[in-house]
């Protein structure tokens, strides 16, 4: 997934593995996966500088690999909360969670906010004055 931000350098790529995982990453570990996508096919390595630094980049078949993934996950999570979602009885936003319940006319209504709550009792009040 770093790699479609964008080519980065080997120690980068751990850098940022360190900063967002919630272990202990080492280099044992990250450049055999870099070579395992490198042999598959998913990335290419251009060595730069006298040190022999390493870029690794993704291949456009590595691309579409993790659009894939993307695609996956996003399937999952959308299945998952799927359950958990309502929708705002004024403004029809999705909500996500409990949101703001009010009974109104002897019917609890869920909205995003107090403000939605409000303005679908007045709406209804003038709708009841009208008729």
């Amino acid at each position: 997934m770093l790699l479609y931000e964008g080519p980065k350098y080997g120690y980068e790529l751990m850098k940022n593995l360190r900063r967002i995982l919630p272990f202990r990453i080492n280099p044992e570990q990250v450049y055999p996966f870099l070579k395992t996508l490198k042999d598959r096919g998913l990335a290419r390595v251009t060595e730069v500088s006298e040190r022999e630094k390493k870029i690794y980049e993704l291949t456009e078949k590595g691309r579409e690999t993790v659009e894939m993934l993307l695609r996956r996950f996003s399937n999952l999570i959308q299945i998952a909360i799927t359950p958990h979602v309502s929708v705002c009885a004024s403004c029809g936003v999705k909500i996500i969670g409990e949101g703001y319940k009010e009974e109104i006319d002897g019917e609890v209504l869920t909205f995003c906010c107090v403000h939605c709550a409000r303005h679908y009792k007045e709406t209804r009040m003038k709708i009841r004055r009208k008729k």
